[in-house]
């Protein structure tokens, strides 16, 4: 028995509301839309009626159930366009055929269960398609026949109508309707992790396990995890600058720096790159200890170099390979910042690029390094 409550029952806690608290703008703002499209919708059933264009046209109840998720929720997938039209309208469809095949007493049942199966089978799930069907499976009942015309006319047609008065109401008040899915471009300071990216598997799993599919499709999911992960490392780090991270112990060496000197220097010193810089601590560029490595191994395979030296040394001198100095390997720094750059701005870009270390400039001048190892520490603690 103990497989069956897998969850802890409490009374107190089923009680309490499970819709979030709606800003008063907003409570203006789906009451004043729900009663604009209705008094459109009713409008457009008597002035058509009146000049006799629009014969048959009318309201049905679950209309209102219709205005309820597109004025109210109208970022739910329940209440999407085609949610809203083909599952009013299916459902119709289906509760026309109940009525003339099952026994009138049966008919309500299942017409709504027919119907949510179609809806799902269609991908139109709209919870006011299965009062429609109940609707016309009651009317039925009462001695109510509709034809199936009926299901696109006024139902079909009067949903329509009220989706597009939604559409241009929403859009009046700086509202995005129908929800658009694909992602939006996302700044070049985003603040995201791609190390903590879920496949689409992973978001459909997590759907599943919440039971939230019918809510949110994976890509929405994935928005929303992305934005979380963004707000959530912009309030850790965002008061995190760079000058504080960085560190201060620097090995650089000037332009004029002999290689032996350069080669010093990664000897005494555990490091990969050399920044080179002026005499007023300018950062000019860097020596990577692999390009000391390269220029080595190309002077000692080089043919012309190995005859030069031969003959050098038959005079009982040392070879001499020109004035080749840190400026002759040096490259351009790959990337730099300012001492008060947000910390969580440099993430993206060391997950991305696999630079040797960001330069960290105060007025210009090189004061500190950031490499791998400082963003690790931080994260650590």
């Amino acid at each position: 028995m103990a497989g069956l409550f897998r969850y802890p029952m409490n009374i107190k806690n089923a009680w309490k509301p499970a819709v979030a608290p709606a800003a008063r703008i907003d409570v203006v703002r789906v009451g004043l839309g729900a009663t604009l499209g209705l008094a459109l919708a009713m409008l457009l059933v008597f002035e058509g009626n009146h000049i006799g264009f629009a014969s048959g046209l009318g309201l049905f109840a679950p209309l209102g159930a219709s205005a309820v998720l597109l004025f109210a929720v109208h970022t739910s997938p329940l209440a999407q366009p085609w949610s809203c039209v083909v599952g009013n309208t299916v459902s119709a469809l289906w509760a026309c055929w109940v009525v003339s095949c099952v026994p009138l007493e049966w008919a309500p049942a299942a017409a709504v269960g027919g119907a949510i199966m179609l809806m799902q089978l269609t991908r139109s799930l709209h919870p006011p398609g299965g009062a429609v069907a109940m609707l016309w499976a009651l009317e039925a009942q009462a001695g109510v026949v509709h034809g199936w015309t009926y299901a696109l006319w006024p139902i079909g047609a009067m949903t329509l109508c009220l989706v597009l008065v939604a559409m241009l109401y929403h859009r009046l008040w700086g509202k995005t309707y129908p929800l658009q899915p694909h992602e939006p471009a996302r700044p070049s300071t985003a603040q995201h992790l791609p190390a903590m990216d879920l496949s689409t598997a992973d978001l459909q799993a997590l759907l599943a396990r919440f039971d939230q599919g019918n809510n949110l499709t994976a890509q929405e999911l994935g928005q929303l995890v992305l934005a979380a992960e963004e707000q959530a490392i912009a309030r850790r780090f965002g008061s995190v600058s760079c000058g504080q991270v960085m560190s201060s112990a620097l090995w650089t060496c000037s332009p004029q720096d002999s290689l032996a000197t350069v080669a010093a220097n990664f000897q005494q010193h555990p490091i990969k790159s050399l920044p080179v810089v002026d005499a007023q601590g300018h950062l000019l560029g860097v020596v990577a200890r692999s390009a000391l490595l390269d220029w080595t191994w190309n002077q000692r395979t080089n043919p012309q170099t190995r005859r030069r030296d031969r003959v050098w040394r038959l005079w009982g001198k040392k070879p001499v390979h020109g004035t080749v100095c840190a400026a002759d390997l040096m490259q351009d720094a790959p990337l730099h910042v300012d001492a008060q750059t947000p910390v969580s701005q440099l993430l993206e870009t060391l997950t991305h690029h696999a630079v040797p270390f960001v330069a960290v400039l105060q007025a210009g001048k090189l004061v500190g390094l950031i490499t791998r190892t400082d963003v690790m520490r931080l994260l650590l603690h």
